[in-house]
């Protein structure tokens, strides 16, 4: 089922900056660092891959996704308490708040962990006064924490090469 909601999500993902790709990446990050447990499982990944469906904006990701969600996850056949749940999440997933839920917190650290791909990183580095200790800061596991700081070192390293 995750495929066919992929499937559907593609043509709404690749107007945004990293495309689809992100997402792939996003939920690939998600299932190979986290030990998801079955229960949420579904809400999990339906959520990583429906993250940012409404556009390359926050504000638009925030205003549009959800609706735009609701619509797939329906023509899915997923039921309404389901489809709410993914909805909050999208609605709120560049948010930070202090008691997420477990489903929240593994689509977050997965999307902050992937701006430190070989993909993403230099579009993030080349940021004017962009603080990648406010972004490692925040993640809510510590097991990602570290590899994101890991991650950080191997790049600034092999930038330091390319220089």
């Amino acid at each position: 089922m995750l495929e066919k909601l992929f499937e559907l999500a593609v043509p709404y993902l690749e107007k945004n900056d990293f495309g689809a790709a992100h997402t792939r990446r996003v939920f690939e990050i998600a299932g190979k660092h986290f030990d998801i447990p079955k229960g949420i499982e579904e809400l999990t990944l339906a959520s990583v891959v429906l993250h940012d469906i409404g556009g390359s904006t926050i504000k638009d990701q925030y205003e549009k996704g959800p609706e735009i969600a609701r619509n797939v996850l329906f023509q899915l056949g997923y039921g309404s308490d389901f489809i709410q749940e993914v909805c909050g999440i999208i609605r709120t997933h560049h948010d930070h708040p202090e008691s997420p839920s477990l489903s929240f917190k593994i689509l977050y650290d997965s999307d902050r962990l992937v701006m430190l791909s070989p993909e993403e990183f230099p579009h993030y580095n080349s940021r004017p006064g962009f603080n990648w200790g406010d972004i490692i800061g925040l993640i809510y596991h510590e097991h990602i924490r570290c590899l994101a700081k890991r991650s950080l070192q191997e790049r600034r390293t092999i930038l330091s090469y390319e220089i």
